[in-house]
């Protein structure tokens, strides 16, 4: 079944290879693992964290379909087209040009090589169904069988949750979400067929089950981010309902998340005690806290679930830029995200297409000097748990959590935040996790599709607006425009599926 290559699409012995350390030799020049501990270092992969809904070379056209980067001519033109970029996809999510990915080739986001969820999802699923089959357990090996099996579950529903809203519309609460979007895959077994795409609302249902069953058995505490923890499934199900739009939920499973941090001055760092590792080279110098010295490892005090993000978004020489807008939302003055991340440097120049000089242009150098993370960080707990509240008109529990973070990345002395209208209390909440979380990557994209459902509110847009070389382009939020669709390559193996190929020229 020449399909499977293009799902899972990794057997189990092309999975595991890359884990050989930690596998028997059965048979001969065949690695296979027989144990629980076999299974659990499975976790471990690398491969389950670096790419998740990424390029190639590790950026994300996700990015560059919302709000929070711009793009120039030359940027455009001749640093993606010109030069025969092998992200040439990012320009087009920039200017609205769809097929935004070529349709026949392999989708990284879906299964290129090692690279997408449908590989990730294939070590999770041996995991699961591995230890399921090792009967005579040990009561320790069935203790870890049992915290391996939750952490599997959990990053599987991660990756099938965000997969769900990127190759399918919005999800709108109360209605059926009846459209088709991927497949769960939960077998192993590659003579078995493909399973038919589920709803929308099956995906979540089913990712919310898991979920729930997944948490007993999570640990108070993870060997490494990388690996959930009960923070880590709190956090998820926190994150799972902003988008149910139950905002008590939130506060509840945030709530729980948070009390594990023990305090923030254990989960955040304090941006006043910061500085340069070599101030005469701010560009490319690294951070240094009296805090630890982990600010920019995996490791980070910050990160709670770490998976890799976007690497490119907002820097000049990798072309984009953060937008006008986004930089509108720093206080300049005060916050130092602006003045340790936003950094002025000559922008994108090149003699190629009748030349192009950028000059001096703002680059977002945060991915630089820290780590960032697609999973999940602590101050972004915080700033669920107070979205959960402004929506619920708790307003006061709303800003002391918003006043708590700005603590931490303002300057001494800046006073705290005044109290505001709900509505008032809600979109500032919402700003401020628009300058917490990266810039790039899938969440300011699925943010901005939930976002198209609160009607009317200034936080709220129906479409999108991108200015280049004089000419604008613009993408309605719900609609087509904003959906990954699933790749001719995996299509045409799948008919079943009724979704006609792709065929308009790339």
């Amino acid at each position: 079944m020449r399909n499977q290559k293009y799902l899972i699409f990794l057997s189990a012995a092309l999975c595991l290879g890359a884990c050989k350390e930690y596998l028997d030799v059965k048979p001969k020049g065949k690695l296979i693992p027989s144990s629980v501990a076999d299974f659990d270092h499975l976790l471990d992969n690398t491969g389950t964290v670096d790419l998740n809904f990424l390029d190639g070379n590790k950026g994300s056209l996700l990015a560059e379909l919302g709000d929070n980067l711009e793009m120039t001519e030359g940027q455009g033109k001749v640093g993606f087209v010109l030069s025969s970029h092998p992200n040439v996809e990012r320009y087009y999510a920039y200017i609205f040009r769809q097929p935004y990915k070529n349709p026949n080739l392999d989708d990284p986001f879906w299964s290129a090589g090692s690279q997408g969820i449908y590989p990730q999802i294939s070590y999770f699923n041996n995991v699961i169904e591995g230890i399921s089959g090792i009967s005579g357990k040990t009561q320790e090996e069935a203790a870890v069988a049992r915290t391996s099996t939750a952490q599997a579950l959990v990053a599987r529903a991660w990756c099938y949750f965000n997969a769900n809203m990127i190759y399918g519309p919005v999800f709108k609460p109360g209605s059926p979400n009846a459209a088709k979007t991927i497949p769960y895959v939960t077998d192993v077994d590659i003579n078995k067929p493909i399973p038919e795409l589920s709803t929308s609302a099956e995906v979540a249902a089913r990712v919310l089950r898991e979920l729930h069953a997944a948490l007993p058995d999570l640990p108070t505490r993870s060997t490494w981010p990388s690996r959930a923890n009960k923070a880590t499934g709190h956090a998820m199900l926190a994150y799972y309902h902003l988008f149910t739009q139950k905002p008590d939920s939130v506060v509840h499973y945030a709530n729980l998340a948070w009390a594990a941090a023990g305090g923030a001055a254990n989960v955040l760092y304090d941006y006043n005690k910061f500085r340069l590792a070599d101030p005469a080279r701010p560009l490319t110098s690294l951070l240094l806290s009296s805090q630890d010295g982990l600010v920019n490892l995996v490791n980070s005090r910050e990160i709670l679930f770490y998976r890799a993000t976007d690497k490119d978004a907002g820097i000049g020489a990798s072309l984009s830029y953060p937008s006008g807008e986004l930089l509108a939302l720093y206080d300049r003055s005060t916050d130092l995200r602006f003045s340790l991340f936003y950094l002025n440097a000559p922008g994108y120049k090149t003699t190629l297409g009748g030349g192009y000089d950028d000059g001096m242009r703002i680059s977002n150098y945060r991915f630089r000097k820290t780590k960032m993370t697609d999973g999940f960080s602590w101050p972004e707990i915080l700033l669920m748990r107070a979205e959960g509240y402004a929506r619920m008109n708790k307003l006061d529990l709303a800003m002391a959590d918003l006043n708590t973070l700005r603590q931490y990345r303002h300057k001494t002395g800046t006073p705290d935040l005044a109290m505001g209208t709900q509505d008032q209390v809600i979109q500032w909440v919402l700003e401020e996790r628009r300058r917490e979380l990266p810039i790039g990557g899938f969440k300011r994209f699925l943010d901005l599709k939930r976002f198209t459902l609160d009607t009317g509110k200034p936080w709220s847009k129906t479409r999108i607006e991108h200015k280049m070389g004089g000419q604008t382009f613009q993408a309605t939020i719900d609609s087509k425009d904003f959906i990954i669709p699933i790749s001719n390559v995996v299509l045409k193996f799948n008919p079943n599926w009724g979704i006609p190929l792709e065929t308009r020229p790339y």
